[in-house]
């Protein structure tokens, strides 16, 4: 693993490398050269347990069943059949990994011993156990689904069972929050961060970043959300715009039509896919150490509306969602006003 210096970077200590699983080119900076040498080292040792994992998966032959698709055809197929094109991909991404340690092998042939091996190296890479699981996840319903096709007599994952966490989301950001971040924020996360909280849209290329200024009517306080390819009905949906929020719009309107820029959400005149960078940079100007996501701005949405006696199913509506349940399990995160107030409703115990 070659180490790079490159003296004019802020991090000058680049580590090189390749997966042993793809032979895909990786790389890593650091701002101390130990610091590399170090990770240069673990990586080392590391890649030698792994490759041993993966030689002794792969020596296992394919037997029998001749017209049996490899590992690789069936995921394809099952990704194929899934019709929403966001799960699709995300599911590609999960599987990649898979594919590239098992692919050629007959799929007839995995085993939940394979199963176990792809568990540890994704242990040994620091993956978090929610996301393993997930990605299992995602094989195990391939699997199901070529059974249920008749592309495979027997499901060899019927007997796979997976433990996954409780996942651990963040409280959503408080108003005093929200605007510690604004008052440090680029032009472009300001922007993220007013229109998430007003509008409950999704943050990110499948709603708010496609938002263009043909879409928001100021003068009657209305912005036509383009729905994400989540199988809603509509292209789009209608949001009523709070005052506030229509000042500050009214206010970009003006500085982008001197620019000549089409989109609401815009880092120098150019559209936006993501804010991770700018996000991290914000929190830490900011002083918030705790974690915060730009997908909490959403959030946000949800509970401060709710905490304010908005009805459900008209936030369900802004937000996207044709089931209420949805708001109640995912996004609605309970005030410590909230949690006060239901803590005084009962008449005192009369205890002295």
């Amino acid at each position: 693993m070659p180490i790079v210096c490159l003296k004019y970077k802020r991090k000058p200590w680049l580590v090189k490398y390749r997966e042993p699983w793809s032979g895909r080119p990786r790389q890593r900076a650091f701002a101390e050269e130990a610091d590399a040498r170090a990770f240069e080292a673990t990586q080392a040792r590391l890649y030698e347990r792994e490759r041993a994992i993966i030689r002794a998966a792969r020596r296992r032959k394919s037997q029998g069943h001749a017209a049996s698709p490899t590992i690789a055809e069936l995921l394809d197929r099952y990704l194929g059949s899934l019709g929403n094109p966001s799960t699709r991909a995300a599911s590609a991404y999960h599987l990649r990994l898979f594919a590239d340690i098992y692919g050629p092998r007959k799929a007839h042939c995995l085993t939940l011993e394979d199963v176990g091996a792809f568990l540890v190296l994704q242990q040994q890479r620091g993956v978090g156990r929610a996301t393993v699981c997930r990605r299992l996840g995602i094989v195990r319903a391939a699997y199901n689904w070529a059974t249920r096709w008749g592309l495979l007599p027997v499901n060899p994952l019927a007997g796979l069972q997976l433990t996954t966490p409780a996942p651990q989301t963040p409280d959503p950001p408080t108003a005093r929050e929200a605007r510690m971040l604004y008052a440090v924020a680029a032009p472009h996360v300001r922007r993220v961060i007013a229109l998430g909280m007003a509008t409950g849209a999704r943050i990110g290329p499948s709603e708010l970043f496609r938002i263009r200024w043909t879409d928001i009517d100021t003068r009657e306080a209305v912005l036509r959300m383009p729905n994400a390819a989540k199988g809603a009905r509509a292209e789009a949906r209608e949001v009523p715009l709070r005052p506030d929020i229509v000042r500050l719009l009214r206010r970009w309107e003006v500085e982008d039509a001197a620019v000549g820029c089409p989109w609401v959400i815009h880092y120098k005149g150019r559209p936006v896919r993501s804010i991770s960078r700018a996000w991290r940079n914000t929190l830490r100007r900011a002083g918030i150490e705790r974690r915060i996501r730009p997908y909490d701005l959403r959030h946000a949405f949800a509970s401060r509306a709710l905490d304010n006696a908005a009805d459900l199913k008209c936030v369900a509506e802004i937000m996207g969602h044709a089931n209420e349940k949805m708001i109640v399990r995912f996004y609605r995160h309970t005030s410590a006003r909230a949690r006060r107030k239901a803590v005084n409703a009962a008449p005192p115990l009369g205890l002295e």
